[in-house]
């Protein structure tokens, strides 16, 4: 049994109210990509993709890309007292860290002066933040863009719900000043790479929640009826379901292709990686609408995954840049 058939079987056997973070504790995937010493299983970090693509296609919101793969990895790279600290909590399930990269209307800065680091502006959606010990927070010094590590208690912030049932913040980070040890030792190579990793991480939970909505939707069809027979028996709707079943397919080509990709040079990674969420962007559209329709009133209830399905594959559309932003930085790059 590999590991995602064996993450799944865990999460099948949940009961409601059940902790899954401790589930994906007791599984060992939390220091998954950490370094052994630092308490983790040295794995490539797309091996974490097998994770998401669980946790997305049941629609569980859990922090394990923003934690584990883009903010423990991060901390992992930069090494020091910092990670020896966090990493190990992390892996046992013992502390979170949150990732807060998206800038307000104006980037955040950073200047050093004999107090440390001074930080300034803001930062939005700021998943799982409220709920972590500290942030890595990323603003532009004069050397380029760098990241900190800032405990909890030093942010400002407003934590809301996202329609995916997520819990986000938006970081006021007025004036606040670390001391120089905050900054991470990681390059602006690194913070690109980290960027990276999240939209080819996202593309592979968006392929899983496609594959599930398409399953979903074709058993619907075959139970539900319409003028005394199943609605799966009217062509257009056969058709309907094959077209899903062809994005869905199409989907999980461009994530293979992204999860490659991280291997690659900057330009060359940077390319394939937008090229695939173009791809994600249309094809989710395409599947969870038609997803919606095929189930009809039910597709928008609580009582079936599909609607909640939808809402994260609309999320994810725009997390880690649009599908505009990623056009043009292909179209920049071909």
């Amino acid at each position: 049994m590999d590991l995602k058939d064996a993450l799944a079987a865990r999460f099948d056997r949940l009961k409601s109210g059940d902790d899954g973070w401790q589930a994906l504790a007791g599984a060992g995937v939390l220091g998954l990509p950490f370094a052994e010493a630092h308490g983790g299983l040295g794995l490539p970090p797309h091996e974490g993709f097998a994770v998401l693509e669980v946790l997305g296609s049941r629609a569980i919101a859990l922090p394990y890309l923003e934690c584990v793969l883009l903010a423990g990895v991060l901390l992992d790279r930069a090494g020091g007292d910092a990670a020896a600290h966090w990493l190990p909590r992390i892996a046992a399930g013992e502390a979170k860290i949150a990732l807060a990269t998206v800038d307000d209307r104006e980037p955040a800065r950073a200047a050093i002066d004999t107090a440390g680091w001074r930080l300034s502006g803001g930062k939005l959606l700021a998943i799982g933040a409220a709920e972590a010990e500290a942030a890595i927070v990323t603003a532009t010094t004069d050397d380029g863009p760098a990241a900190f590590l800032i405990a909890r208690d030093a942010l400002a912030m407003k934590a809301y719900p996202t329609i995916d049932g997520r819990r986000a913040a938006d970081l006021l980070l007025d004036d606040v000043t670390v001391p120089n040890e905050a900054r991470l030792n990681v390059e602006p190579d690194d913070i690109a790479e980290t960027l990276d990793l999240g939209a080819a991480a996202i593309v592979a939970e968006a392929a899983a929640i496609m594959t599930r909505l398409v399953a979903d939707t074709r058993d619907y069809c075959v139970q539900r009826e319409q003028f005394g027979k199943a609605i799966s028996d009217f062509q257009v709707v056969q058709h309907r379901l094959v077209d899903m079943h062809i994005e869905a397919r199409r989907a999980a080509a461009a994530a293979a292709l992204a999860a490659d990709a991280l291997d690659l040079d900057p330009a060359g990674r940077s390319k394939a990686i937008s090229a695939a969420k173009v791809t994600i962007a249309d094809a989710g559209r395409f599947v969870g609408q038609n997803a919606v329709q095929l189930h009809g009133g039910m597709g928008m209830t609580a009582e079936l995954p599909v609607s909640a399905l939808f809402k994260r594959l609309t999320v994810i559309e725009s997390e880690f840049g649009t599908r505009d932003e990623h056009l043009a930085r292909y179209m920049a790059l071909a």
